[in-house]
C-alpha cells in the first residue's frame, strides 16, 4: 500500500493477468537512489547494523529479567520500557536497510535516511531518561549491586545506540536516476 506523500511516484498501468484478464497494477515511476558510499562499506554498514540492532534486543531483554528496586521504580522503568517501541521501528528500518540492493524508490530511501535515524535516535533519547532516573533513584534510595547492573546495561544500550547515530552521515543517498516513461499512454 502506498501512502498519499508517494502516490505521485505511482501510475496505475493495465496488465495482461494469469488468466488473460486485465489487471490494474501501480508502477513505480518516479526517481530512483543509490548510496554515496562504495558496495564494501555499505555491506560492512548493514553487518554493524544488524549486529548491533540485536545486540541491543539481548541487553533489552537481559534488563528485563532482572528483578531490580530501580527496575519497580516508575521513572526508571517507564522509559526503559518505552525503548521497546522505537527498538522494534529501528529494526524494521533495519530491515529495510538490509534488504535494499541496488537502486531505491523514493519511500525506501525516506525510511533508510530519515525514519530509522529517527528511531535509533527515539532509542536514544529513552535510555537516556532511564539513566537519569537511575540516578535519582541512587541519590533516595542508593544502589544495589543489581540495580548497578541494571544501569550498566542500560548504559550500555545508549552507547550502541549513540554509535548507531553517529553513524547515520553514512546512510546518505544520491539520486542515481528515473525510471523511463513509456513512450505510448494507456487510452
Amino acid at each position: 500500500m502506498v501512502s498519499r506523500k508517494y502516490a505521485s511516484d505511482y501510475r496505475l498501468e493495465n496488465i495482461e493477468g494469469k488468466n488473460g484478464k486485465i489487471v490494474t497494477k501501480p508502477v513505480y515511476r518516479g526517481d530512483l537512489f543509490g548510496f554515496l558510499k562504495p558496495t564494501e562499506e555499505i555491506k560492512r554498514l548493514k553487518t554493524i547494523f544488524i549486529a548491533t540492532t540485536v545486540m541491543e534486543w539481548c541487553l533489552y531483554f537481559l534488563s528485563l529479567l532482572l528483578n531490580t528496586r530501580a527496575g519497580r521504580t516508575m521513572y526508571v522503568s517507564l522509559p526503559f520500557l518505552a525503548v521497546a517501541f522505537p527498538l522494534l521501528g529501528q529494526s524494521d528500518g533495519v530491515w529495510t536497510f538490509v534488504s535494499t540492493k541496488s537502486d531505491a524508490t523514493r519511500m525506501i530511501k525516506d525510511k533508510i535516511t530519515e525514519k530509522l535515524i529517527s528511531w535509533i535516535f527515539a532509542v536514544l533519547f529513552f535510555s537516556f531518561c532511564s539513566i537519569i532516573g537511575h540516578i535519582v533513584f541512587w541519590i533516595r534510595n542508593g544502589e544495589t549491586v543489581i540495580d548497578a547492573v541494571f544501569l550498566v546495561l542500560t548504559v550500555l544500550l545508549l552507547f550502541l545506540s549513540w554509535n548507531l547515530f553517529v553513524k547515520r552521515k553514512d546512510l546518505e543517498m544520491k539520486k542515481t536516476g528515473t525510471t523511463v516513461l513509456p513512450e505510448k499512454e494507456d487510452q
